[in-house]
C-alpha cells in the first residue's frame, strides 16, 4: 500500500485542500449575531434555508460544547438532514461545529464562525473545511453560505425573536 492511496481514503483535517470562506458585515452587535446561530427559532429561519419554497421539517439544537444539532429541510418533496456537534462555543467571538449532510455525501466537515465588533456592527467570517474536493461542490457550498448569510443579515437587522442561546430546543 502506498502513502498516496492511504491519503486518498482518509484525509485528516490538516491535509484537506478544500475550504470555503465567506465574510459579511452585519448591522448588529456580535452577541446578537452569535446568539442567532444557537437559538432554534432563529436558526431555522436562516440556517440551511437555501432554497425558496423549502420548508423546515424539524429543528433541534443542544447549544453546548458536545451538544448536537439537527435541522431537516424539505425541498421538492425530499427531506435533507443537516447535523453536527458543537466543538467550540466562545460567545460572542467563535463558534465551531462539525457538519454532516448525508444526501450530498458531505461528512466530517467543520464550520468555523468568527465574529469581531466593528463600530456598531459585526464582521462575520465563516470558514467551511470540506470533505468534498470537487470544485463544483465547493462552488455550490459557497453559494449556499452566501444565501445563509443573506438570511442572517435580514434576521439580525430586524427585531427578530430573541431568546437564550444556551437552551436546548426542539421543533
Amino acid at each position: 500500500m502506498s502513502l498516496a492511496s492511504t491519503i486518498e481514503r482518509s484525509l485528516s483535517p490538516t491535509l484537506r485542500a478544500a475550504s470555503v470562506r465567506v465574510s459579511r458585515l452585519l448591522g448588529a452587535a456580535p452577541e446578537r449575531v452569535f446568539d442567532a446561530w444557537l437559538n432554534v427559532v432563529e436558526a431555522r429561519a436562516f440556517l440551511f434555508a437555501l432554497r425558496i419554497g423549502g420548508e423546515d421539517v424539524s429543528s433541534e439544537i443542544d447549544a453546548r460544547v458536545g451538544g448536537r444539532f439537527r435541522i431537516v429541510r424539505r425541498w421538492d418533496a425530499e427531506d435533507v438532514e443537516f447535523s453536527g456537534e458543537y466543538l467550540e462555543i466562545d460567545r460572542p467571538h467563535r463558534l465551531v461545529f462539525s457538519l454532516s449532510v448525508e444526501k450530498f455525501a458531505q461528512r466530517d466537515d467543520h464550520v468555523i464562525v468568527e465574529l469581531a465588533p466593528l463600530a456598531h456592527q459585526s464582521l462575520l467570517v465563516l470558514t467551511h473545511e470540506l470533505s468534498l474536493p470537487d470544485p463544483v461542490a465547493r462552488s455550490r457550498i459557497q453559494h449556499g453560505w452566501v444565501a445563509v448569510l443573506d438570511r442572517l443579515t435580514a434576521l439580525c437587522g430586524a427585531d427578530g425573536v430573541s431568546g437564550s442561546a444556551g437552551s436546548s430546543a426542539r421543533h
